[in-house]
C-alpha cells in the first residue's frame, strides 16, 4: 500500500512538473496540495495501528518504510522545475486576485519548499537528504527502543504498599501478576493504564518514585535498548540540518513555523 501510494503520487506530482501551461494557484499549489491523498491515508492508518496494536513485523515494516518516506518527500520538495512553478505563483499571489485563503496556502507551500531546502545548492540537497533519511531511521530506533523499555519493566508489590489505590486497579495489578506466577503479589507496568492510577492514588511516596523514575529513564539503562547515543546522534543531525537551512539552532529551525 505504501508503495502503491508513492508511485500515484509520484505520477500526480509528474503531472504538475510536465503542464506547460502557466503556473497558477489552481493548477499548481492547489494541486499540490491535494496530491498524494493515498499515501498519506495509508500513513496515517499505519501510524494509529502502530501505536495501538504494534507487533514485531510493524516495527520491522516502519524501519524498512520511514526513510524511504523521507526520501520520497524530498524528491519532490527538492526538485528545482516543480519549486520553479510554485514560485511562480507565490511571487504573483497579489496579482492573481486570490482569496486570504488561497494566499495563505499560497505562502505556506512556498515556506514548506524553503525550509525543505528547495534553496539550497545541489550539493547541500543531497547532504540533507541524508540528514532527513538518518534522522527518520534513528526516529524509528528510537521509538522501539522505548517500547522495549516500556514493555519490559514490572513492578512488584504487596498489599501494603498499595493503600490508597483503588480497588478495581489492585484487582488488575493482582491479575497480572497471577499471570506471571506470583499469586498474592501486584504488578505495575510503565503502560499508562497502570502506571497513572499507581502514580495518583497511591499514598506511599516511594512506590510513586520508583515507577517515576523507571518511566523517566527508560533508554539509559545501558543495556541493548539504551538511547542515549541515538539521542546525541539525533542532536548532532538536527543542529548541522538548521545550520544547512541558514538557522542558528534547530530549536529556531522548528519555532520559526510555530505561532506563537
Amino acid at each position: 500500500a505504501f508503495e502503491q501510494g508513492m508511485s500515484l503520487h509520484n505520477e500526480e506530482i509528474a503531472r504538475i512538473i510536465e503542464s506547460n501551461d502557466e503556473p497558477t494557484f489552481e493548477n499548481t499549489i492547489l494541486a499540490f496540495d491535494n496530491s498524494g491523498e493515498m499515501l498519506w491515508r495509508v500513513a496515517t492508518v499505519f501510524g494509529m495501528l502502530e501505536a495501538a496494536e504494534t507487533s514485531e513485523q510493524m516495527q520491522d515494516l516502519s524501519a524498512e518504510i520511514m526513510p524511504r518516506l523521507a526520501a520520497h518527500s524530498d524528491s519532490f520538495l527538492m526538485n528545482d522545475k516543480l519549486f520553479a512553478k510554485v514560485k511562480s505563483v507565490y511571487e504573483r499571489r497579489y496579482a492573481m486576485n486570490l482569496n486570504d485563503e488561497q494566499k495563505r496556502l499560497t505562502e505556506k507551500t512556498y515556506n514548506d519548499f524553503v525550509r525543505s531546502g528547495a534553496l539550497l545548492s545541489t550539493e547541500q540537497k543531497s547532504r540533507l537528504m541524508e540528514i532527513n533519511e538518518q534522522l527518520s531511521s534513528h526516529s524509528v530506533a528510537f521509538g522501539r527502543n522505548l517500547l522495549a523499555e516500556t514493555n519490559n519493566y514490572v513492578l512488584e508489590l504487596s498489599r501494603d504498599d498499595l493503600t490508597g489505590v483503588p480497588g478495581a486497579v489492585r484487582e488488575t495489578a493482582s491479575d497480572l501478576a497471577k499471570s506471571k506466577g506470583k499469586e498474592g503479589s501486584y504488578m505495575f507496568t510503565l503502560h499508562e493504564p497502570s502506571r497513572i492510577p499507581l502514580l495518583t492514588y497511591a499514598k506511599n511516596r516511594e512506590v510513586r518514585e520508583k515507577i517515576f523514575k523507571a518511566y523517566i529513564s527508560r533508554g539509559s539503562a545501558g543495556n541493548e535498548y539504551d538511547n542515549r547515543e541515538l539521542v546525541a546522534e539525533m542532536a548532532r543531525l538536527r543542529c548541522e540540518k538548521a545550520k544547512l537551512l541558514g538557522f542558528d539552532s534547530y530549536a529556531d529551525y522548528v519555532t520559526a513555523n510555530e505561532m506563537a
